[in-house]
């Protein structure tokens, strides 16, 4: 098995990992992440309880997640590469939940704090080539990740982040007829 099908096989909710080439990726955990793959298991549940019942601990499972999206940022980065723009607000996503479910909530301040603006700037190249409704759903999940940065970071960077975003959900809401006010405050439970 390789290594993407095996990483896909911890997550399958993000079916756009399979146009994405993993051939430079590099992990500690391939023996124990190809093993899973090989199990017939699927999911992100599924392979924490397989790590575990392997000897490992939810850190290391936080470490690999934390690993692919980097991996997954760097491509984007470093090659343009757009394959992994849709992989990469997904995951962003997952770590979100998992890293905050699992007590790892610093671990997501960190990546929030420093990967906020590329999940921004994913958004909208996103929104660009998606539907109305499929576009304005990246922009206001991106816009809420910058309302939560600029509740969590006292950087002036990122109250101007999240003035930048809100034009931009704005200008999305316009162009694609939608009514309703963007929120300045984060719901209850985003």
């Amino acid at each position: 098995m390789d290594i993407r099908e095996a990483i896909m096989s911890v997550f399958p909710e993000i079916p756009e990992l399979e146009n994405v080439g993993f051939s430079q990726y590099s992990t500690p955990y391939r023996a124990v992440l190809v093993a899973f793959g090989e199990s017939g298991k699927s999911g992100l549940k599924e392979f924490e309880e397989f790590v575990e019942a392997s000897g490992g601990t939810k850190a290391d499972v936080g470490k690999f997640l934390i690993s692919v999206f980097q991996y997954l940022l760097i491509h984007y980065r470093r090659f343009n590469d757009e394959s992994v723009e849709v992989p990469v607000f997904k995951l962003f996503l997952t770590l979100k939940g998992w890293l905050n479910e699992n007590g790892f909530g610093n671990d997501y301040h960190r990546i929030l704090h420093s990967f906020v603006g590329y999940i921004v700037n994913i958004a909208e190249k996103i929104a660009e080539k998606s539907d109305c409704e499929m576009g304005v759903a990246y922009m206001k999940t991106a816009y809420i990740l910058t309302l939560e940065a600029e509740e969590t970071f006292e950087e002036e960077y990122f109250r101007e982040l999240k003035e930048k975003t809100k034009e931009m959900l704005k200008s999305l809401y316009e162009k694609c007829g939608v009514e309703g006010d963007i929120p300045e405050k984060r719901e209850k439970g985003c």
